[in-house]
């Protein structure tokens, strides 16, 4: 797994606004979910010589003239309370922020930061959140609103943004940049407000009748989150249990953080060719656009052209699928309904950030893994990492030693950690639990479990349950990093000069 700096901090530049100050004629569409005399944006999904459509508040308009206007661009727009048919151009709104306090970014300095860019303002520069505060800034890119990790420095003359440049060194950068701006919420905590998100999106549907319409959900986006559910459906059980086997994997494949990985395999057959970071962005970009639009956008000029069937192929992945609903709510004005699908989403880079600094600093791999426990969503965290084996050699027919950490809580159980080591066909692992009588139960239960994992073909097995108090000094310091969401090395990474 890997973050790339392009995927993150390159998005397709805006087309320019269309000029203020004129009205555009209704040719055809309906009216009804759209508030009379309220300031909308209107997202420009299609031109034609004589007439353009707009996307307004979920609604589709067909208007004339289309003189000035670009696909893609986006206006802010009021119906008259006459109702005489026609659409005002309005300026965008200009409210300036109220800064909480200065960046702790010495003037003249920069260092990189995780951005969010919530408007634009009509003097080209971008209202933004930096470490919560809010902020005006010029920038070198055009930005659309949306998260980004960005160059961020102070001048006499305010903060300017740019995209930062290609080094070794990035994506520890991006990682570390991250994890300090987003707590590391884990997949668990998310699901439960996602699932209730994404069922009122699916079910919504327009009233009839009079009174004030009902919040209408357009119907790509109900599209893009029944994508999302039943990505969900094949990754985590519905039943109140511990994932299998082939849960566990689909999980690992498709939960989100392997997302890039499979952007640059589509991307890029000869791996040693090619560019990953540019290739990953290229095929994110072809792949959300396809999704979007009845007819494929030419190849992005950053990187190679992505195969006809990349959307397809990067269905059934939940950060895809997230990224799809994300931009596709943005695209039509309702991203405001989905503040749980954007939360899922920051956590699952999260853990793709915590991922690129294990692998920097040589510390396990670290996977959430949610599953029901009677009412609620719980995590196990589980951790895995190769052990030394001086005497293997270059013997690649000679089998690994693993070892793995799992911290488990559950209802009946109660806090519980396995310490397990797995070598060949031997398997052997203490697992730690504080209550007494519940350490009686698992004791008893060791025979039966013994037998079924010599029955899987394991010729050595280990079983032993032991106290928490027992529980060595390395195991405690490695499970609070991983139930923490951050690598044990994180700390000296909160230094690096970036």
């Amino acid at each position: 797994m890997q973050i790339n700096a392009t995927e993150i901090v390159l998005p397709p530049p805006p087309p320019a606004q269309a000029a203020s100050a004129a009205n555009l004629r209704i040719l055809a569409g309906s009216l009804t979910a759209v508030p009379l005399g309220s300031l909308l944006q209107a997202t420009v999904t299609q031109v034609n010589p004589r007439d353009a459509v707009l996307n307004v508040n979920g609604q589709s308009l067909t208007v004339s003239p289309s003189v000035g206007l670009q696909a893609g661009s986006v206006l802010f727009v009021r119906v008259p309370k006459a109702g005489n048919g026609t659409l005002e151009i309005a300026a965008a709104p200009t409210r300036e922020p109220k800064p909480l306090a200065p960046l702790n970014i010495p003037t003249g300095s920069t260092q990189l930061k995780v951005v969010d860019v919530t408007a634009a303002l009509p003097d080209g520069r971008v209202l933004v959140q930096i470490e919560g505060q809010e902020q005006t800034a010029t920038t070198r890119d055009p930005l659309v609103p949306g998260r980004f990790v960005l160059e961020v420095s102070t001048t006499t003359k305010g903060i300017v943004l740019k995209a930062p440049a290609e080094t070794p060194a990035l994506p520890t950068e991006i990682a570390t940049a991250i994890i300090r701006a987003t707590p590391a919420p884990d997949l668990a905590s998310n699901l439960k407000p996602l699932q209730a998100e994404l069922k009122t999106l699916i079910e919504s549907q327009p009233q009839s009748g009079k009174g004030e319409p009902a919040a209408v959900v357009p119907a790509r986006v109900r599209e893009a989150a029944i994508a999302v559910s039943d990505t969900i459906k094949t990754i985590v059980p519905s039943s109140p249990r511990v994932l299998n086997a082939t849960e566990l994997q689909s999980l690992v494949e498709n939960g989100g953080i392997q997302f890039e990985a499979k952007l640059a395999r589509l991307v890029a057959p000869d791996p040693a060719s090619s560019d990953p970071a540019g290739a990953a962005s290229a095929a994110k970009h072809s792949a959300l656009k396809n999704e979007q639009s009845p007819t494929k956008d030419p190849a992005p000029a950053n990187g190679p052209a992505p195969k006809p069937d990349v959307a397809h192929e990067l269905k059934a992945d939940l950060k895809g699928d997230l990224l799809r609903l994300l931009q596709t709510a943005r695209e039509l004005g309702v991203a405001s309904q989905i503040p749980a699908a954007k939360a899922t989403l920051d956590g699952i880079e999260s853990q793709q950030a915590t991922q690129t600094l294990a692998q920097a600093t040589g510390t396990p791999y670290v996977l959430q893994v949610p599953f029901p426990d009677r009412d609620q969503w719980r995590t196990l965290h589980l951790s895995v990492e190769p052990e030394e084996q001086p005497d293997r050699g270059n013997d690649p027919e000679r089998p690994g030693r693993f070892r793995m950490l799992m911290h488990v809580p559950l209802s009946e159980l109660g806090e519980t950690w396995i310490d397990a080591g797995l070598a060949g066909d031997s398997f052997r692992a203490a697992i730690f639990i504080d209550r007494a009588a519940v350490r009686e139960r698992v004791s008893a239960a060791l025979p039966e479990l013994h037998s079924e994992l010599r029955t899987e073909g394991f010729g050595e097995v280990f079983l032993d349950v032991r106290s928490t108090a027992d529980l060595p000094a390395r195991t405690r310091q490695q499970s609070s990093a991983m139930t923490a969401g951050r690598p044990a090395a994180f700390a000296s990474l909160l230094d690096v000069k970036v």
